[in-house]
């Protein structure tokens, strides 16, 4: 499930596990993939870089069973569908949705990460608005 946080304008080979294809001219394009870490392909990963990555689901996941072991299993289903449905909540096509009620949900609007400061490209910045338009319907 998304979480709507995470920004997706910087594509690695640690966050998809696997190396980034090349472009139309068989050379990668470093301004939209970033710098390549070959030696993090070669040698194997710290224990606690898979641990620090599924951190915000295993939280979720002990939330959710202290919550069954409370008050029972309608609680913890409750709390998952309304999850899934803020998760599903969207903007018009063509203009990216900003997930506010799963942040406020998740509690997620207090705290302060790296896309709050380096906000994530504006859609606008894109191209012009009839194109993307255009390419969705």
């Amino acid at each position: 499930d998304n979480s709507g946080r995470k920004s997706k304008a910087v594509v690695s080979t640690q966050s998809t596990g696997k190396a980034p294809e090349p472009g139309p001219f068989g050379v990668l394009d470093t301004m939209r993939v970033g710098l390549v870490d070959q030696r993090s392909e070669i040698t194997p990963k710290h224990p606690l870089e898979q641990s620090e990555l599924f951190y915000e689901l295993n939280q979720h996941h002990i939330k959710l069973g202290m919550a069954n072991s409370i008050s029972g299993s309608a609680l913890p289903l409750t709390i998952q569908a309304e999850r899934a449905s803020a998760a599903r909540i969207g903007r018009l096509p063509g203009v990216k949705s900003s997930y506010l009620h799963l942040e406020v949900f998740t509690g997620m609007d207090e705290d302060l990460s790296i896309e709050d400061v380096f906000d994530v490209p504006s859609p606008w910045e894109e191209g012009p608005q009839h194109s993307r338009c255009n390419a969705t319907a």
